[in-house]
């Protein structure tokens, strides 16, 4: 929403200009997020004269209406992920032209996929990519190019001859003031200046990692916290579509998950559908049992903005894959971690899960990943076309629509065909974190939680002395 000032508006009087003044409302937008009453109140102006107002105002600065033939498409470019089942979920790939969300708890590899399209969206085209490079924005991390680099050397696609960290520029944004010059002044400049220079590559991938990020606050969260939070992210979000359509660039957004709570305290007229109904379709995953205990923060307000949702979940679920089972990419690497064994192995893999919550150019889906020193790999016959979502509270049908991948990376369906039992080989992920080697799995720093607790343990004696107090003498 535009921050008119109201001194500007020729349809109010000087009288009605002064009154609101007083009252405190100096722009547009101090007007339309309150109440006729509120205004009335604090402006002192009758109720009949703050609807007139209103009227007149939203009359004058009425945008026009435009034609669904003069909109921006989506663009006609995908830049590979590096996986063709992934690629074929998608639609072929990251599109551009559009706004693209990746959310997930942390160590669920969302910073991983970020640094792979990173790197693949260098590529010619007859590898997938478009021949672009990246602009990656950091709030409150460093950008890790150390896993970047090892990404670069073990990905069967990627190579030093066709890659290059020259492609990717990185600023740090800390604040929602930065972020919103970078995108409105400093990132046009860029393109303007690099489309200018013949030999660069063209910036066809912008990365914010992570935007959740910009709004943590330790204060107590109030309405007018929220009423301002909901016209930042309306105006990042009309920053970044206007940058994706004018020059065709993918928009890649890094989110987080919060623990999901029934907001629908009051009782709801018949008809009407309540935050928790309406952001179970658009906020969270529900693919498999225990998916949607969390969901994408920020509310609907910035759902509205996304052209689609990528939901990355850790499952705590490791199996032993067949070979059959084994991603195509992984099959071809000569380099051997513990996540990439051989069958006979002892180790067994961690699963995580992908879901395609809403998107404008693919259908839902949902797949099982891991995530290895190539990056993420889905694992081959996961994949399933999530066509019907049971109703909130009905339990999940038997059976589903399971889908394959046909050789040129598009989904086809097998109706009525029994889904595998996700707990087909799966053992209890009990190995201690001491024990695990550093893997792309459990990365130094990938669990701030799981870090800290390992660093303060508490010692044995310490339970051993608390059992003798409680036991009776």
């Amino acid at each position: 929403m535009q921050s008119i000032s109201l001194s500007l508006l020729s349809s109010l009087t000087t009288h009605q200009k002064s009154s609101l003044e007083r009252g405190g409302y100096k722009n547009l937008s101090d007007l339309l997020l309150s109440t006729p009453s509120d205004i009335s109140r604090t402006a002192r102006i009758p109720p009949q004269e703050v609807t007139e107002i209103l009227k007149a105002a939203c009359r004058e600065c009425a945008l026009p209406i435009n034609k669904i033939t003069d909109l921006p498409l989506e663009g006609e470019e995908k830049i590979t992920t590096g996986d063709a089942d992934l690629d074929g979920m998608l639609g072929g790939g990251i599109r551009t032209g559009m706004l693209w969300e990746v959310v997930g708890e942390s160590a669920a590899g969302k910073t991983q996929f970020a640094l792979q399209l990173s790197l693949l969206v260098q590529l010619p085209p007859r590898l997938g990519g478009v021949l672009g490079s990246a602009f990656y924005l950091t709030v409150a991390s460093q950008l890790q190019t150390t896993r970047m680099e090892q990404i670069l050397n073990t990905h069967p696609l990627l190579s030093p001859s066709l890659c290059s960290f020259a492609n990717i520029q990185h600023t740090t944004v800390p604040t929602i003031d930065k972020l919103i010059f970078v995108l409105s002044k400093s990132l046009p400049q860029y393109i303007t200046a690099n489309d200018q220079n013949s030999p660069s590559k063209p910036l066809k991938l912008i990365v914010i990692d992570a935007i959740a990020e910009l709004f943590h606050t330790s204060k107590r969260t109030t309405t007018q916290f929220l009423v301002e939070r909901s016209r930042r992210l309306s105006e990042i979000g009309t920053l970044l579509h206007s940058l994706a359509s004018k020059h065709q660039i993918a928009i890649l957004v890094l989110n987080e998950v919060s623990d999901t709570i029934d907001r629908d305290t009051a009782s709801l007229d018949s008809g009407q559908i309540g935050y928790k109904d309406q952001f179970r379709w658009f906020g969270r995953a529900d693919s498999v049992l225990g998916e949607g205990r969390k969901e994408a923060t920020l509310g609907l307000v910035w759902s509205n903005q996304l052209n689609a949702r990528i939901f990355l979940s850790r499952t705590g679920r490791r199996r032993y894959l067949e070979e059959s089972e084994r991603p195509r990419k992984i099959q071809k690497s000569t380099s051997a971690t513990s996540s990439i064994n051989s069958v006979g192995d002892e180790q067994p893999l961690l699963i995580r899960r992908l879901t395609v919550v809403f998107s404008s150019v693919c259908d839902p889906a949902s797949c099982d990943y891991i995530v290895t020193t190539e990056g993420i790999s889905v694992i081959p016959g996961s994949v399933v076309l999530l066509t019907i979502r049971p109703a909130v509270g009905a339990p999940a049908p038997a059976a589903s629509t399971h889908v394959s991948m046909s050789p040129h990376g598009e989904l086809t369906q097998t109706q009525n065909a029994q889904v595998a039992p996700l707990d087909i080989g799966h053992v209890v992920d009990s190995t201690a974190i001491e024990s695990r080697s550093s893997t792309p799995d459990n990365e130094p720093g990938d669990d701030e939680w799981d870090a800290f607790w390992e660093r303060n343990a508490l010692p044995d004696y310490v339970f051993e002395e608390a059992v003798n107090v409680t036991e009776p003498s």
